[in-house]
């Protein structure tokens, strides 16, 4: 337990810590953004767009055999297009579809600053895209992706991806209906 879940209203001055051996190797969190490598993943969906994709080198491990050499991995942004508060927790759309790689405990709010508590919350697949594709779970099986308890419509969530990705694995596949000849 960390000092900012505890009080999670000092989040508007101290970033929540995370753990480096999830992320890529020069990454920083920052209270509304996190940086890899010098590039602001917030920064990047502005210019990009979302979902977007940044590849970079993976951390060393703690205790490192002598003859590891780094991969790349991945950091996505998505954007949440649907927030359903439920009985029993969040639901959330996002725009992106999850990799079976995606590190969803430590996904972050990035573009503002939030000081509620984290909480759990269910990632639906998004509408045309099937429930049982290779990178969405089965129904019985639903993502859990970890955020705080008020994010909101247009809110960019970043995470880190064990595996170097491609735009194409993280963009949802939108089916054309009633397309004309």
């Amino acid at each position: 337990m960390t000092l900012t879940a505890i009080l999670p209203s000092l989040r508007a001055t101290i970033p929540d810590p995370l753990d480096a051996a999830a992320w890529p190797v020069h990454t920083e969190p920052t209270c509304d953004d996190v940086r890899v490598s010098a590039v602001s993943m917030s920064r990047l969906a502005d210019v990009a767009g979302t979902p977007c994709v940044h590849t970079a080198e993976e951390s060393p491990p703690r205790y490192r055999p002598r003859d590891w050499t780094p991969r790349g991995m991945s950091v996505a942004v998505a954007a949440v297009t649907g927030v359903r508060r439920t009985p029993t927790g969040l639901v959330l759309e996002l725009d992106a579809v999850l990799p079976d790689c995606a590190v969803l405990d430590e996904a972050r709010l990035i573009g503002r600053r939030s000081t509620a508590p984290r909480t759990a919350a269910v990632v639906m697949a998004l509408p045309g895209v099937g429930a049982a594709t290779e990178a969405y779970p089965a129904a019985g099986d639903a993502a859990v992706l970890v955020v705080p308890a008020d994010v909101a419509v247009g809110d960019l969530v970043c995470f880190p991806c064990r595996r170097a990705l491609t735009h194409r694995e993280v963009a949802a596949v939108v089916p054309v209906t009633g397309a004309s000849r």
